[in-house]
């Protein structure tokens, strides 16, 4: 890969503060009100965890299921949890990355309209997460990076629908892949697309060219980078 990218099933019945939901839905695109949402006390709050007397001890203890809800909801928060920095490849029951997992979890989603998963790449073989909720007419987009199952950034970013249309019209000019149940693990980027039911696959690896003796991105890989990149307006919230 020629630029550096930090990119980004619980059912709903179980996904934190579900009373919330009614209020995400709208026609209007409302910034104001969407910030006063993702920074109230109670946006993804899940009390049983987030009750004080849990402890990170308590979180060691946690069985694989427990732990995956944990870690989905830190990518989908805007900051960092109390649990963000406990994740790391030594306890047996963290969560390690999946792409056919994230599939299972995004899938079918009534509040998340787009997720992606890229990964791994590099020495420390990084994956990175972006996904797209709707609130209020607008689009909040957390995007996160981890390695080796340690979280290394967070942000976030309120979009409207033009600009996930934009998206939406990038990812259309590219070679999309049908999921397998063949996990992979070179460098991809799997795919939900809840707005038109469907998820697929990006072999990144094999969408190259030739240039120069050398291989670098297809043109239309390479607008995808720049778009998650330079079009979105992010906010950084965590840095490892």
């Amino acid at each position: 890969m020629t630029k550096t990218v930090f990119l980004l099933s619980v059912t709903l019945c179980a996904l934190p503060n579900r009373h919330l939901l009614a209020q995400y839905i709208s026609n209007e695109c409302d910034t104001s009100k969407i910030n006063s949402i993702i920074w109230d006390e109670s946006f993804n709050r899940l009390p049983k965890y987030d009750a004080k007397t849990f402890t990170i001890q308590d979180f060691y203890k946690l069985d694989k299921d427990e732990n995956r809800i944990l870690w989905y909801r830190d990518i989908e928060n805007i900051d960092t949890t109390k649990f963000t920095s406990s994740w790391n490849d030594y306890a047996r029951s963290n969560y390690h990355a999946s792409h056919l997992d994230f599939i299972k979890y995004y899938e079918n989603r009534q509040d998340i309209e787009l997720a992606f998963q890229l990964g791994p790449n590099g020495v420390l073989w990084t994956y990175y997460t972006f996904v797209v909720k709707k609130i209020n007419g607008c689009y909040l987009v957390t995007r996160t990076n981890f390695a080796h199952a340690r979280f290394r950034y967070k942000a976030y970013a309120i979009i409207d629908k033009a600009q996930l249309d934009t998206l939406y019209s990038i990812l259309e000019n590219t070679n999309r892949q049908l999921v397998t149940d063949k996990e992979a693990f070179s460098y991809c980027g799997y795919f939900v697309d809840n707005r038109n039911e469907r998820k697929f696959y990006l072999d990144f690896q094999k969408d190259v060219i030739e240039s120069d003796s050398k291989q670098k991105p297809k043109p239309e890989i390479l607008e995808l980078y720049d778009f998650v990149d330079k079009k979105i307006i992010w906010t950084k919230t965590y840095l490892l």
